[in-house]
């Protein structure tokens, strides 16, 4: 619910006139998307930029997007020692992580990622260009059918990049090529570097958090704790969010979780530059879930010394599912990025919530705040509506732009109606997209 009653905060007749400092300033254009092939960390990479987000897929390393930069910033990992390093698709490398974003299937008992059908830490892919719009991109990076432990199975992820907003769809797609039934989910991985490299210490951690939905009963923040075996002595877990969002404030103590929340996302965010990366999906509530994992895993390293590496890695995992020869598990993800500072208090695919909607006398008058990263090139209107829904009034339109934090402070006239405030989101064409608060 994003609505905010202004009558919790306020008597609805202090609402006072006009409005005060508006974020923002002259509205931004929207490139076109692009899509080029790059030479890129010593791979030749194929770059999805819209001006606003910019990813980079790199076939040789299975089919991985490697990159997803905002504002200047990448933040996915590439591991140092794998640049540029590429592995045959026949070949079963031991142990492999290039970072980024990649597929597996699970469960893990039966499949670990190191022991996949197909082969993703080989290649290279096939990468096939699907759609070539100015408005929209979409990429797919296919893997050859593998066979291993009896099953033949094949991977396609397809990437699509939108124009004048960091949404990206991922649609994961694993056939079973094989000529028995095979059951298995799909499971995949985001690594997160968690070292800042514009300063000069080895290794300095940055200040990464990621924010977590969790189910709350009686009162009590409801995850699986892997690691460590105390997690009373976790140090990183912050409890102290809204009671359905739970806080890893990355250390480089070792840790594990995972949430079984009805809400399907996970956040990362580094307090120092501001990034923000969301990866979110549908999932099925009912889905049969194996080994005490999923839906959603946080898994953080404990490797800092000069040869490790610090990354959070971000895990989503679909429910496990009986796949006929022929057939098709499909996991639909959507990735989404900004600036902005944290905490994540909510989620939407408009934008995420740092600090919500706030009414406070001001005088005659009534101050309205909140903070906000936003997904979408366009416009954020306060609009005030009664009882009925109805506006009884409206701030002119402000400019929003996923490289900016989005600050709102906007004084409202009295109001004699009770009165409930819906910040309202457009994007460039004018389009009602949602609203946050």
């Amino acid at each position: 619910m994003y609505d905010r009653s202004l009558c919790a905060v306020v008597p609805a007749c202090c609402l006072a006139a006009g409005c005060g400092s508006l974020s923002g300033g002259p509205a931004v254009d929207a490139p076109a998307v692009v899509t080029r092939d790059v030479d890129w960390q010593g791979w030749q990479a194929i770059e999805q930029t819209n001006g606003l987000i910019t990813l980079r897929h790199v076939p040789a390393a299975g089919g991985r997007t490697l990159s997803l930069e905002i504002g200047g910033d990448d933040a996915f990992l590439v591991f140092p020692n794998e640049r540029g390093r590429s592995y045959p698709v026949d070949g079963r490398p031991a142990s492999v992580h290039f970072g980024g974003h990649y597929v597996c299937i699970g469960p893990e008992t039966v499949w670990n990622v190191h022991d996949q059908p197909f082969n993703p830490h080989g290649g290279p892919y096939e990468a096939r260009r699907q759609v070539d719009r100015p408005d929209c991109h979409e990429l797919s990076l296919v893997s050859r059918p593998g066979t291993r432990k009896h099953a033949t199975v094949s991977m396609e992820r397809r990437i699509v990049v939108r124009r004048g907003s960091t949404h990206v769809t991922v649609d994961e797609v694993v056939t079973n090529r094989g000529t028995d039934p095979l059951e298995f989910y799909i499971w995949d991985f985001t690594q997160i570097d968690a070292a800042d490299r514009r300063r000069p210490a080895p290794h300095p951690l940055r200040r990464l958090s990621v924010y977590v939905p969790v189910p709350v009963h009686d009162g009590r923040q409801q995850y699986t704790v892997f690691t460590p075996g105390d997690p009373a002595k976790q140090g990183q877990f912050d409890e102290s969010l809204p009671t359905d969002v739970l806080a890893i404030h990355y250390a480089a103590e070792q840790c594990k979780i995972a949430s079984h929340a009805g809400q399907w996302w996970v956040a990362a965010v580094d307090h120092d530059t501001g990034w923000t990366y969301v990866k979110a999906f549908d999932a099925d509530a009912q889905a049969r879930h194996v080994d005490g994992n999923g839906p959603i895993e946080v898994y953080g390293s404990f490797m800092t010394g000069p040869a490790g590496q610090p990354f959070v890695e971000m895990e989503l995992l679909g429910g496990i599912r009986r796949c006929a020869p022929g057939e098709s598990i499909r996991h639909r993800e959507s990735w989404y990025a900004c600036i902005c500072r944290g905490p994540v208090l909510e989620f939407s695919p408009v934008g995420v919530v740092c600090e919500r909607l706030a009414a406070v006398g001001q005088g005659e008058s009534c101050r309205v705040t909140g903070r906000f990263g936003v997904f979408h090139l366009g416009t954020a209107r306060l609009r005030v509506v009664d009882g009925d829904g109805k506006t009884i009034w409206q701030s002119e339109p402000m400019v929003i732009d996923p490289r900016k934090e989005f600050r709102l402070d906007v004084l409202v006239p009295p109001q004699r109606k009770t009165a409930k405030m819906v910040l309202e989101i457009e994007n460039q064409g004018g389009e009602k997209i949602g609203v946050l608060g």
